[in-house]
């Protein structure tokens, strides 16, 4: 969803073609320690579809028939599920789950974390009612009695995730209630006063994406390992439009607000980020978004996963808004490396940035990057080409914005693939 944006297959097959530095990694380590080499000659594989199964102890993913090892490290350097989250922050997901902690991805932690309305939450990040749904699709998260130990679907998880989507649309929908249609809660499931009724949209299983290689450990054991890329992400749906009604979550109460007759309540689940993106990628805070909105006429653009086909819960939402009190701010949403020529490429805006010097740093070497003045959105936008010996071996670079005496007002770093 700069933001952890979902990538399609395409694009990760784009990467796998464009990237040789991802895909000429040499060694991966596992959790437990085992060195893995990159098999000769090459044998790349990518995957798109739902999960069919999660083997924790093992760090794999189960998904078009493949099984996919997360390893802890790609050349030395962490590797982490896009898009995910461990709830460290409310906002970008700066903390991803990887090998270290791959439990993070399962139901049941999830479930354990999530609570419920008028409850005191422990532990890290803000206060969530907890996923509303499973990584499984409906019918197969309810499975028990599975047979083989990998088996990670959790009957009782998947009964707290129905509740808590059920518990969500109680708690936020009288907020709405006149910007909705009459039969808004039986559309979302919620039939009569009597909640043996209430019927749980279905929904299918989590997507996981991926592109990598085959791996070999000493012994000639094979494994598929996300060299290129790994993302999870529970759907990719999107909706754009004017916002109707807005309501600032208090008590136990989730933020949401309405667009035409979709409900939109920022996500939930502790496993992926909620963020709010203004011009330039650069972030929102959930205070200064609902401050800004103006019920008629704010339009918005929101990415997240639906629950049925009425209840939209949002990762990102998508504004022009701009953040005063921040202050300056830098938003990059493109940037492509081309080793065989040395040369970088990236695009972004730059917020409240008057005055102030567009600095890219590559390792140890600095230059001014131009930017113009963006007469629609009233912020600066840049799309800079860079060519500098030694980029291939870059996995990040940084933008500054610096005042006349060259003191650093606003640092950021961007990865090499965003």
């Amino acid at each position: 969803m700069n933001s952890n944006r979902l990538v399609s297959l395409a694009t990760v097959l784009f990467a796998a073609a464009a990237l040789p530095q991802a895909a000429s990694a040499q060694t991966a380590v596992l959790l437990d320690g085992t060195v893995l080499t990159q098999k000769l000659p090459e044998e790349p594989f990518a995957t798109e579809g739902p999960i069919w199964d999660v083997n924790i102890p093992n760090r794999q993913i189960m998904v078009t028939g493949k099984t996919i090892t997360i390893p802890l490290t790609i050349n030395g350097v962490e590797f982490l599920i896009s898009g995910s989250s461990v709830l460290g922050q409310d906002g970008e997901a700066a903390t991803n789950i990887g090998a270290a902690n791959f439990e993070r991805i399962s139901d049941s932690h999830a479930s354990s974390i999530g609570r419920l309305p008028g409850t005191v939450g422990v532990g890290l990040g803000p206060e969530r009612f907890g996923p509303t749904r499973s990584i499984f699709s409906t019918s197969e998260a309810r499975e028990i009695n599975l047979a083989g130990p990998t088996i990670t679907r959790d009957a009782g998880a998947q009964a707290l995730i129905e509740d808590h989507y059920f518990d969500i649309i109680e708690a936020v929908y009288p907020s709405h209630a006149a910007a909705l249609p009459p039969d808004f809660l039986a559309k979302a499931g919620l039939r009569g006063e009597d909640v043996s009724s209430w019927v749980y949209p279905t929904t299918a299983g989590g997507t996981f994406k991926s592109a990598g290689h085959t791996y070999v450990d000493p012994a000639g054991n094979e494994y598929l390992i996300t060299d290129i890329e790994a993302v999870i992400e529970l759907s990719e749906n999107v909706s754009q439009g004017i916002i109707s009604s807005a309501a600032r979550g208090r008590n136990g109460v989730p933020d949401s607000f309405v667009i035409d007759d979709l409900l939109i309540v920022f996500n939930q689940d502790p496993r992926f980020g909620a963020d709010v993106l203004g011009l330039g990628a650069t972030e929102i805070p959930r205070g200064s978004f609902f401050s800004q909105v103006v019920p008629g006429s704010t339009l918005v653009d929101i990415i997240g996963y639906m629950v049925g086909e009425h209840v939209l819960f949002a990762q990102e939402v998508l504004t022009d808004m701009v953040d005063v009190a921040a202050g300056p701010a830098i938003g990059v949403d493109r940037v492509r490396f081309r080793d065989d020529r040395d040369e970088a490429r990236f695009r972004g805006v730059v917020v409240l940035g008057d005055g102030l010097d567009l600095i890219g740093i590559f390792g140890g070497q600095e230059i001014l990057i131009p930017r113009a003045p963006d007469l629609v959105t009233g912020a600066d936008s840049f799309d800079a080409r860079v060519n500098l010996p030694g980029l291939q071996t870059l996995p990040t670079f940084t933008l500054e914005l610096r005042d006349a005496n060259g003191n650093v007002e606003v640092s950021a770093e961007f990865p090499r693939l965003l």
